[in-house]
């Protein structure tokens, strides 16, 4: 009975586990929005989605945004995947304010930071939120930040309730991006009055994305993609040159 008892608690610990190489083959068998529910089975804390080895050097952190559906993360987590990195996916519960979310991934950072020469954090949308207040906080060693498709500007409700301001500046050791949609374009922000991805933060550059995307509009769950994409494009070009 015991031992029956053990084998059940290890397969319902089994269903929560998914890999980058598992998302991958699920993307490719049957898209994106089967394999994002791998992603959105998991527990809220730190995910790491493949072993460590010897040859990476960093780390990225993966934070999703409000009610994440999860496929708009599959094919950036796939692509951002190299030898010289390790995956990993922050779940956090969304239907509250991030306070709780920014401690634990600033205790994350702490307890990784001397394991890798470089940690990557990559916020979209409500988790760039998360990522907001970390920007200001002093590092060891090289941190850097892309926030993306996010109000990082606050609003009434989130100032209110959640106590957020904006960050001023960026602190030590920290390279900071912005990558921000077209407002019109991006279903999250074109009903508002202002846009409130603008946010002056000193230490920090600031990108509009286009309005178009393989031939689609640029929209909110694409900001990811075409982030992805850029970024292996520039890191291609660097290792040609």
């Amino acid at each position: 009975m015991i031992f029956r008892l053990l084998i059940i608690l290890l397969l319902g610990f089994n269903a929560y586990c998914v890999d980058i190489n598992t998302i991958a083959q699920s993307y490719k068998k049957d898209g994106p929005f089967i394999a994002g529910e791998s992603l959105t089975n998991l527990k809220p804390g730190l995910h790491f989605l493949e072993n460590t080895n010897e040859q990476q050097t960093e780390l990225v952190i993966a934070v999703h945004g409000w009610q994440t559906k999860g496929f708009e993360w599959v094919y950036p987590l796939i692509n951002l995947n190299k030898e010289s990195n390790r995956i990993s996916f922050f779940r956090w519960k969304t239907n509250g304010c991030p306070n709780k979310a920014t401690n634990e991934l600033l205790n994350i950072i702490q307890n990784e930071i001397n394991n890798y020469s470089k940690i990557s954090l990559i916020g979209h949308s409500y988790g760039g939120i998360v990522l907001a207040k970390l920007l200001e906080k002093d590092y060891s060693k090289n941190i850097e930040f892309h926030i993306v498709a996010s109000g990082i500007s606050g609003d009434p409700r989130l100032n209110s309730f959640c106590g957020y301001r904006p960050p001023k500046q960026t602190g030590e050791n920290v390279v900071a991006y912005q990558w921000m949609t077209q407002k019109h374009l991006d279903g999250a922000f074109k009903d508002l009055d202002i846009d409130t991805q603008i946010q002056k933060i000193e230490g920090v550059s600031a990108v509009r994305l286009p309005e178009v995307y393989k031939d689609n509009t640029l929209t909110h769950n694409w900001s990811i993609s075409w982030l992805v994409d850029y970024l292996n494009k520039n890191r291609d070009a660097s290792k040609n040159s």
